[in-house]
């Protein structure tokens, strides 16, 4: 059996550098430089006893725990971005996470200006904060999504480094101090069907172009995005399909959101309308571009810029814009209403249609609801296709919604 010369430890280099003679090599972690130790030893078993002592130290020094390697002296930035890194969420949704901290950097450094590494972090600190943005009139899920990160990080740091950091978050609950905002909303967010179409009516001659964002959202129950990063190549107008896939300006929200779904005569007429208004093609087959060049794209930070398509920012006040002008111009509109409840409107009126619950959960893109539709229910195209005429039958308020819209004018006092 060879004679054993060297070993190496998690921090440390045990060697001997002659019969008998045992030194320790490593890197002090407060001055970097590198130390060499003689070990007062001349047994190799002496030897590995004194190099594990001196590996613990140096390790505990160095953030490590075990075989983890770490950093030295986590500052709270440096930790919650060592945790983002180690999810397995794509790209975008950690620099969402990212932008979630933001608000706690601010915190920070306005009122606790002391707070500058992860062991100073307490749970007094974290209750503070919350107290702060309630005061501040943050909603219970804006606020629920910033702790989830400050949640993430206490969690990753513990397990990681278990000698330095203890979860700080673990017994942190948060408590809704008054009731969601979906149900002080709920009258308001819906819209009718005389709504909807009144909203259309006005889109059409003054927005084309959110006049098909809205007939894919409140007629085929896309998502805005989904919608806004269509191309002309997801679109099948002899099978009257759209396909929900990958680009490179959007990914799907999660796997049933990949889809092929069967969507009213009314929206293949809108895109097709749409698409043979367009004076410039977008190399992809993107449909809704910037008005203006794509310079700069090279240099832009979003993917949908890269892309030279709009940006969902900007997207999103362009339809807020485009909303509050149809309200000016006395389109009935409720005061909660924002393009995104689109959807919502599509599915509630699905669902008083007599709608099955289980196809229009595969046909919006959400996750079937239990195993047995998840695995064994097979759903076709031409269930799905119940849906779209439906959705058709609402666009054009005919069918079992005619006599709905005929109630609902009678009501509000249109008919008269």
């Amino acid at each position: 059996m060879p004679k054993i010369t060297e070993k190496r430890f998690t921090c440390v280099l045990l060697r001997e550098i002659r019969p008998g003679t045992w030194r320790v090599d490593y890197r002090d972690p407060l001055t970097r430089k590198r130390c060499r130790v003689l070990l007062p030893v001349s047994s190799f078993k002496d030897a590995e006893k004194e190099a594990k002592a001196i590996n613990d130290r140096v390790g505990s020094g160095k953030g490590f725990s075990g075989r983890i390697r770490g950093s030295v002296g986590h500052t709270v930035q440096a930790a919650v971005k060592e945790a983002i890194k180690h999810t397995s969420a794509n790209e975008r949704t950690r620099a969402d996470y990212s932008s979630r901290y933001n608000g706690f950097s601010d915190y920070l450094t306005e009122k606790a200006p002391g707070v500058q590494s992860w062991t100073e972090v307490t749970e007094a600190v974290i209750e503070n904060y919350i107290q702060h943005c309630r005061r501040e009139g943050i909603s219970h899920e804006t606020l629920k999504s910033r702790v989830f990160v400050l949640r993430m990080t206490s969690d990753f740091m513990s397990r990681t480094y278990p000698s330095q950091y203890r979860n700080i978050t673990a017994r942190l609950k948060l408590r809704r101090t008054d009731p969601p905002k979906a149900e002080r909303e709920a009258k308001d967010v819906i819209l009718s069907l005389v709504q909807y179409r009144a909203m259309l009516k006005w889109l059409k001659e003054n927005a084309p172009m959110f006049y098909v964002l809205a007939i894919l959202q409140g007629s085929a129950g896309l998502r805005m995005l989904e919608g806004c990063y269509l191309r002309e190549q997801d679109l099948d107008p002899d099978a009257g399909t759209i396909t929900i896939t990958e680009s490179s300006a959007h990914k799907p929200k999660n796997r049933p959101s990949f889809r092929t779904i069967p969507v009213a005569p009314v929206v293949v007429q809108a895109l097709q309308g749409w698409i043979g208004g367009l004076k410039v093609r977008h190399a992809e087959g993107f449909m809704f571009l910037p008005t203006r060049g794509w310079r700069g794209r090279m240099k832009a930070k979003s993917e949908e810029a890269r892309a030279g398509v709009l940006t969902r920012d900007r997207i999103s006040h362009l339809w807020v814009d485009a909303v509050n002008a149809a309200r000016e111009a006395k389109v009935d509109l409720p005061a909660g209403f924002i393009p995104r409840k689109l959807r919502g409107t599509f599915v509630t009126a699905m669902r008083k249609a007599g709608a099955d619950f289980e196809i229009l959960q595969r046909y919006i893109g959400h996750a079937p609801a239990s195993i047995l539709s998840a695995h064994y229910d097979e759903i076709d195209m031409d269930r799905l296709k119940a849906v779209a005429t439906l959705a058709q039958e609402f666009s054009e308020g005919s069918g079992r919604f005619k006599e709905a819209e005929k109630a609902e004018t009678k009501n509000s006092g249109f008919g008269q």
